[in-house]
């Protein structure tokens, strides 16, 4: 109960939130948990004080590290117990073998964990990180090129690379892409899109999408998908070109039947889509772009993916956008009346949590902040080398 107690202590100084808040707003997502037993760890050390970015280079001769050792023992068996609890079908998006993949790499994450820690002692040599760089999203380069595999084939110039065969899927699945891509839905939002969620504006030429459950009785999908949160309702300003190929996909393609539902299988009896038929979808998609591009898939670059998925997509997203959002600020910034980095960072995370509808408590939004931070005190540190006068 102690080691409980302590990990809950750690978690509300560093987010201002109970831990339960957290991975309930985080739709159970072990990762969570899984990046901060480091800086617990660290914590414990520290006599229970929280230190941003603290890296010890030597053991704390105050700390008991076989007290702490049992402690992190105790604090692992609350973390299986929340895989076994939460980590199945019933709460995660994704498909049986890849609950079960990812169960015996997380499995094997807290094993080695384990056998680092019980090698503590007052004579331990520890270094931890707050930097997580498994940050699942794609570069800019590789999101050009994931286009040119996925745009639909023209009259004129067919598209080799793509590897659906019909125009009618090719466009579809590029819309789902597309909408996950540069809006940042969840694959569940993806799913509870209607014909009626694109609305026009009476008096101008403005476009929105609308997020929000929907009832349609011709839904027969046994795992039914939900809005997950009371932020996740929201209007997203849509681009006028993609309303555009929204109601081509409507009009042409989306016409034969009575369903409301957006995305659907394209032959009888014309199903929606389920969370298994996107998974394959993805997948076939991913086996298109690793054969076109292996090296994004290579684990010994930095910013290699493991795997192309919606939830990779919702990810560039929001690194995109938040990276975007602070450029903007930054710009309107340069007044007499300047803002503080720390405003300009509050105003683009508020952003990005109204877009990706996350929840006020959410951590989820700081992740990719920290990441913008990093990447940006890397590249100052580059052009400092660059430009000192004594480099070799």
């Amino acid at each position: 109960m102690l080691a409980l107690k302590f990990w809950y202590e750690f978690w509300h100084q560093k987010y201002s939130t109970l831990f339960c808040e957290s991975f309930l707003s985080s739709k159970y997502e072990p990762e969570i948990f899984l990046n901060e037993i480091d800086n617990f760890i660290v914590f414990l050390e520290n006599n229970k004080k929280l230190e941003t970015n603290l890296i010890r280079l030597r053991s704390n001769v105050d700390a008991n590290y076989m007290t702490i050792t049992q402690r992190l023992r105790s604090l692992f068996k609350y973390f299986v117990y929340l895989l076994d609890e939460y980590w199945n079908i019933r709460y995660q998006d994704i498909t049986i073998k890849e609950l079960t993949n990812r169960r015996k790499k997380i499995d094997l994450f807290l094993l080695n964990k384990k056998r680092i820690f019980s090698k503590f002692s007052k004579y331990s040599l520890t270094v931890k990180s707050e930097i997580n760089h498994n940050f699942k999203s794609l570069t800019n380069e590789m999101v050009v090129m994931l286009y040119k595999i996925i745009r639909p084939d023209q009259t004129a110039n067919i598209n080799i690379d793509n590897p659906f065969s019909t125009r009618s899927h090719q466009l579809r699945n590029f819309l789902m892409v597309h909408l996950m891509m540069n809006y940042g839905l969840r694959v569940g939002e993806l799913m509870l899109l209607t014909k009626r969620s694109i609305k026009k504006s009476l008096n101008s030429d403005s476009y929105s999408l609308i997020i929000a459950n929907t009832d349609d009785e011709h839904d027969s999908r046994q795992r039914k998908p939900s809005i997950k949160n009371e932020q996740s309702y929201r209007v997203i300003k849509l681009d006028s070109m993609d309303y555009k190929f929204l109601m081509l996909y409507i009009e042409k393609i989306r016409n034969f039947n009575n369903s409301d539902i957006l995305f659907t299988s394209l032959k009888p009896p014309y199903s929606p889509l389920s969370y298994s038929s996107i998974n394959a979808i993805f997948k076939a998609i991913e086996q298109a772009f690793r054969a076109s591009h292996p090296v994004y898939f290579d684990d010994t670059n930095i910013d290699s993916i493991q795997k192309l998925t919606p939830h990779v997509c919702r990810h560039t997203w929001a690194y995109i956008t938040l990276a975007f959002a602070i450029k903007k600020y930054r710009n309107e910034s340069a007044s007499p009346l300047n803002q503080s980095n720390d405003e300009i960072m509050k105003k683009a995370l508020e952003d990005l949590r109204v877009l990706g509808g996350w929840s006020a408590n959410s951590i989820m939004p700081s992740y990719y902040a920290k990441r913008f931070i990093v990447d940006s005190a890397n590249l100052m540190n580059l052009q400092r080398i660059s430009q000192e006068l004594w480099k070799i």
